[in-house]
């Protein structure tokens, strides 16, 4: 999702924000949302990794840019304006403590908003195996290797070497919560919450996305069946 598209959202859903804003992006992989936030003029973005991948502008940009794997997040309390994550939650294992600690972070009155793949995904994104986000059993997975299943680093490997990977995978990289777990945890930890499919496709300026819009309008279970199977598009008050 690009910078304006984010803007977008926040604003149809009433909160305009500041180019003085103190912005996270957490998860932020290589950097490049942090970057196009900056370009934009939002000078105070950040980004939080557990693992270096960025790719830097210059050695200067460091300053912008924290990797740890502490559970404790490098801001003061009632720091940060806004959060952002895309694809990064089904990777983290203790959720409650981090969105605790995104909790500790946020203003009163902060935003988040947090894009990441449906528990029940047709096909899991990482390893391309249909439900393997749920169906955590090696023999399903070998099953699907069999029938040529593989990401892009699993090319030329047998399907047991695949079957293997995945299981490995599963356990150590993917954590699919339910959405009525997430709601428990939102509430119980203090968040508004609010999913935002809707808002998503109305901010889309694609004649497609206002067919998908029109549509979800029309029968609002298309969105649970998108957040359900799909992905899963959500926004957090404090």
């Amino acid at each position: 999702m690009n910078v304006a598209h984010r803007i977008a959202i926040l604003e149809k859903l009433g909160y305009s924000l500041s180019r003085n804003a103190h912005i996270l992006d957490f998860g932020c992989g290589a950097g490049r949302s942090v970057y196009a936030l900056v370009d934009q003029g939002f000078i105070n973005t950040f980004g939080f990794d557990v693992t270096d991948y960025l790719e830097l502008r210059s050695t200067s940009d460091r300053a912008r840019f924290f990797i740890s794997e502490s559970r404790r997040l490098p801001f003061e309390d009632n720091s940060i304006d806004l959060i952002i994550s895309d694809q990064v939650f089904e990777h983290v294992k203790d959720q409650v403590g981090v969105l605790r600690e995104l909790y500790r972070i946020m203003r009163p009155g902060g935003v988040a908003l947090h894009i990441f793949p449906a528990r029940y995904c047709l096909i899991e994104k990482h390893i391309h195996v249909p439900l393997g986000g749920v169906i955590g059993h090696r023999w399903w997975y070998k099953l699907w290797a069999l029938l040529g299943i593989r990401n892009q680093y699993q090319a030329g490997l047998s399907a047991d070497e695949t079957a293997d990977r995945n299981a490995f995978y599963f356990v150590e990289g993917l954590n699919y919560v339910s959405n009525s777990c997430y709601r428990v945890v939102w509430q119980t930890l203090g968040y508004q919450h609010q999913w935002i499919d809707l808002e998503f496709f109305d901010t889309i300026d694609r004649p497609s996305a206002r067919v998908v819009a029109k549509a979800l309008r029309m029968m609002p279970l298309l969105c649970w069946l998108n957040r359900t199977f799909q992905t899963r598009r959500v926004f957090l008050r404090k």
